[in-house]
């Protein structure tokens, strides 16, 4: 008689407020989240400085990391703005190891109630093209497109989307 296989669960996740100190940390994860797609290296280093996450944007925005085993996961970044426009996601990047257990959608959920505990309606998302599909599945919608050419893919577009961060 076959024994059930043995499925170990995932250890515990904590959501806390990124600190100055996890910048570099936030930085090397982004890059890593970001490199997990089929992107060259040219492309990447062309990206430097949209993933480089200083201190002191940490700082002056609502950013907030994922830890399991008291080590960082993943983060999100949302900017506190006009609540009639929504919030915008700014980052929202998931070690690839760690992808697939919930810790995206664990972070999305947590900025998304943020901004509902302030009255903000949604949160706007200039997404990954690569990513879509996970923002869909977490209950986003695509509202347009921007073009957003590279080199061997002249009509790549990153989709432009809404969260809701409530049922009203």
């Amino acid at each position: 008689m076959a024994t059930p296989s043995t499925v170990l669960p995932h250890p515990p996740m904590n959501i806390r407020r990124g600190l100055e100190t996890d910048a570099s940390i936030l930085t090397a994860i982004a890059f890593q989240a970001k490199a997990h797609w089929p992107y060259t290296a040219a492309q990447l280093e062309a990206w430097r400085e949209d993933l480089t996450i200083p201190g002191a944007y940490v700082a002056q925005t609502l950013t907030y990391v994922a830890e399991i085993n008291g080590r960082i996961a993943g983060f999100c970044t949302v900017r506190a703005t006009d609540a009639m426009s929504g919030w915008p996601l700014e980052h929202l990047w998931v070690v690839p190891d760690y992808m697939g257990r919930g810790i995206g959608r664990a972070l999305l959920q947590h900025a998304s109630g943020l901004a509902a505990a302030t009255g903000v309606k949604q949160l706007t998302i200039d997404a990954e093209p690569y990513a879509e599909p996970f923002y869909i599945a977490c209950g986003a919608r695509r509202i347009g497109v921007i073009d957003a050419p590279l080199d061997g893919n002249p009509s790549r577009q990153r989709p432009q989307m809404l969260l809701a961060t409530s049922l009203d």
